[in-house]
Order: C-alpha cells, then structure tokens, then sequence
C-alpha cells in the first residue's frame, strides 16, 4: 500500500501533528471541596469517577471506603448513591388508558410514601413536572395518588425527613 501525500506533507508542514494527542493534566487530577449536603464533610472528586465523600466534618480520619455521591435530577440535589438506588424501584404501570403497561423507573420522595416516574421504559429521564403515585401493598402495584391521599400524605408524620429514612416502602 502506498503512503498518503497529503498525510505525509501535512505532518511535515504542520507541528500540530508532530505531538501524541491526548489529554494532559497539569497538576493534581483531583479536586477537594466543603459541602454541607448530603452530609457536612469534604469531598473529592476524581475524575471519570465523580465526587465522592472522603471525610466527615468532625471525624478525625477519612473514611474507609469514599462514598461516591451522584446529583438526582429529580430533586436537585446530591445524594450518596447508595441512598439513590434504595429509593428507586422498577414497577409496570399503565400510562395511559387502553395501553399496554410499561416498566418505568420510579423514584421515591422524602416523605416516604410518593413516588414520581423518573425514567420511562427506554431508560430516558423524564425532567417534569412530575405526577405522583403511590404503592398499594394490598394489591401490590402502583398507582396513581389520589388528591385526598395527596392532601393527607404532606400532613402525615412521615414527612419529616428522619421517618423517610427509617421507612421502608416496596
């Protein structure tokens, strides 16, 4: 096979080609930063890796094993990634009357009882506004909120943010 001219007279006339591309990092790849959410400490991120927490405030040594932390979406705001995959739940639902039901993604709220569809079947974020459901352990499905569970569910003892943690619903 012949060379390329143009190829072999554009890496002769132009520098730009006489360097390995690739990217350089100049410095320390990490970066450490104070948050107050999800928990007062230090984060670091780490690049193709994300944040993660490295020390609590308080504590006197960094953490065993970095927390990875990933930013939800939904409520805008980071959570420890192992609190996101606790609060989310596959479940079949029916979008719309006469179709087929399909599975979504359904993400759990702080108050521990409504549920709101993050992701639709294809594993596409859905930005809102969001409907709310809630789980019918009798019949085991989701369902739709209605507007008196609504009312009765941002009134109820649950909406604290210590009973949304220590609840579990599914």
């Amino acid at each position: 096979m012949a060379p390329n001219i143009f190829i072999c007279l554009r890496n002769i006339i132009c520098p730009l080609y006489w360097f390995e591309k690739g990217t350089r990092v100049d410095g320390h790849p990490t970066k450490d930063e104070h948050w107050e959410s999800p928990v007062p400490g230090t984060y670091r991120y780490v690049p193709d890796r994300g944040w993660h927490l490295i020390r609590q405030d308080g504590a006197e040594e960094d953490e065993q094993q970095p927390r990875p932390v990933v930013y939800c979406r939904i409520v805008h705001q980071y959570l420890f990634s192992s609190d996101m995959e606790q609060r989310c739940r596959y479940h079949r639902v029916q979008l719309r009357e006469g179709e087929e039901p399909q599975r979504c993604l359904f993400f759990r709220l702080e108050d521990g009882f409504t549920w709101v569809i993050g992701w639709d079947s294809r594993g596409k974020f859905i930005p809102g506004p969001y409907r709310k459901w809630c789980y019918d352990k009798e019949a085991q499905i989701m369902r739709r909120m209605t507007s008196y569970e609504d009312s009765s569910a941002s009134s109820s003892p649950m909406t604290s943010p210590m009973a949304s943690r220590t609840s579990s619903v599914a």
